[in-house]
């Protein structure tokens, strides 16, 4: 098990790589667009740090990350009138006035040119009432260059957010989507790959023709995906550090839907080669190819369940687009969705307890993101717009990303599986749509 200095570090080696500082942001900063914020009331304090040194503002990346997270209520910065960077320097007193439960605080110190030792320490103000008063949390990370505080804010944001929530973070995770831009030779469309909050965006292909179904593999290095060049459907591979494309599949007619198997192996896919859409699961190593469903219905959509040996995906074959279940052992297959007349798109949390996805309850209503708890079947609707679509969730099953449709622009969404906080991503030029979140990176 890495501990969380390691993890940072590690992450570092995969994905720092992929960031240009030159680099365009794609996606504006998140707005929160709805939803009830509260929870543990904090504060994050500005870090000491030498004014002159014109640094990313690291305890503004953990206080956005944590107030995102709609876990957290966080004490406006205008109330604030002490800014200790040290423990010994706490008045206890005057945050409990302010009802402040947790307070989180910091320096960055130059430690030689272009290096920096990064300090945090995470108390809790109303248990420490005796003389010895113990962070819950503190670290010292050294070594850092400033190009790479972004990212430890996002680091120690997950570690804050693991120690009050008893829940792994997902600030450090990424999301990948296709981004449509109009040009002057006509529509452009890139994959992209960026931090959770939509920055630090970094384009992987582009392609004049369609993309589609971007998906992660387990370990966080590649994106499976679909491409239409020369007004082709084909299935490829891209590698996320080294940008490098491999072909996967490019049958006749339809190759669409790629997903991997929780071990990395296989690749869930919809081909038409031989009729109607059905779903197939490929060995990446071997190139052998098995079909797991059959019928005269459209099969489509497939996504894992995490004990690798179930596959739920979409199907009209009861004549309205539903959700079903496949054992990839016996090909029996089970109805899972009642409840709408149209359930599509499905995913399931890491626990395998919930399904999430896109759902039209009656005729003409609109399409939102729902939440189906698989044992009791009840289903609960997550998001309220016209058109919400292409559910992905996060890594520690907290929060869904999705495509919505506002003001005829095609944006990114987000929404906690308890419906407690809406976000917005939109994008500064262009259409984004088709999100992915990224598993953990280590």
């Amino acid at each position: 098990m890495l501990n969380a200095t390691q993890r940072f570090f590690l992450s570092g080696v995969l994905l720092f790589g992929l960031i240009s500082p030159a680099m365009a942001k794609t996606l504006m900063n998140i707005i929160i667009d709805g939803g009830q914020l509260g929870g543990v009331p904090m504060a994050v304090l500005p870090f000491s740090r030498d004014a002159r040194d014109p640094l990313e503002d690291i305890a503004t990346v953990i206080r956005e990350d944590l107030q995102n997270s709609g876990q957290f209520q966080m004490t406006p910065a205008a109330k604030l009138r002490q800014f200790p960077d040290d423990e010994p320097a706490v008045d206890y007193g005057y945050w409990r006035q302010l009802g402040v439960e947790s307070l989180l605080l910091g320096r960055v110190q130059k430690a030689q040119d272009r290096e920096y030792t990064v300090y945090f320490q995470l108390l809790d103000v109303f248990k420490n009432t005796s003389n010895r008063r113990l962070p819950i949390l503190s670290m010292r990370f050294e070594r850092i260059k400033p190009e790479d505080l972004r990212r430890l804010g996002h680091h120690i944001a997950d570690l804050v957010f693991e120690k009050l929530i008893g829940v792994r973070g997902v600030f450090s995770t990424r999301i990948a989507y296709v981004s449509v831009k109009q040009g002057e030779k006509g529509r452009l469309h890139t994959l992209e790959v960026a931090d959770a909050d939509g920055h630090r965006p970094k384009t992987l292909y582009r392609s004049p023709f369609p993309l589609m179904s971007p998906a992660w593999s387990p370990n966080g290095r590649q994106i499976a995906f679909v491409s239409f060049e020369g007004n082709r459907a084909r299935i490829q591979i891209v590698d996320v550090l080294k940008g490098q494309v491999t072909q996967v599949t490019q049958y006749p007619g339809i190759n669409g839907a790629p997903a991997w198997s929780p071990d990395g192996r296989r690749l869930a896919l919809v081909l038409s080669k031989e009729g109607n859409p059905k779903i197939y699961v490929l060995d990446v190593a071997s190139k052998q190819l098995r079909a797991v469903t059959s019928g005269t219905g459209i099969d489509t959509e497939p996504y894992w369940m995490p004990d690798g040996r179930h596959l739920v995906f979409t199907s009209n074959r009861g004549g309205k687009p539903q959700i079903y279940q496949v054992d990839l052992d016996t090909q029996k297959v089970t109805r899972l969705t009642f409840e709408g007349v149209y359930n599509a798109r499905p995913s399931v949390t890491p626990d395998g307890k919930r399904l999430v996805m896109m759902h039209q309850r009656e005729s003409a209503g609109p399409f939102s993101i729902a939440v189906q708890t698989l044992d009791s079947g009840q289903v609960t609707p997550l998001t309220r717009a016209s058109l919400d679509d292409s559910p992905s969730i996060a890594p520690n099953g907290m929060m869904v990303l999705y495509g919505s449709q506002r003001a005829n622009q095609s944006v990114l969404g987000a929404v906690s599986l308890d419906g407690r906080i809406k976000l917005q991503l939109p994008a500064q030029e262009g259409q984004v749509q088709e999100p992915a979140w990224s598993p953990f990176l280590s």
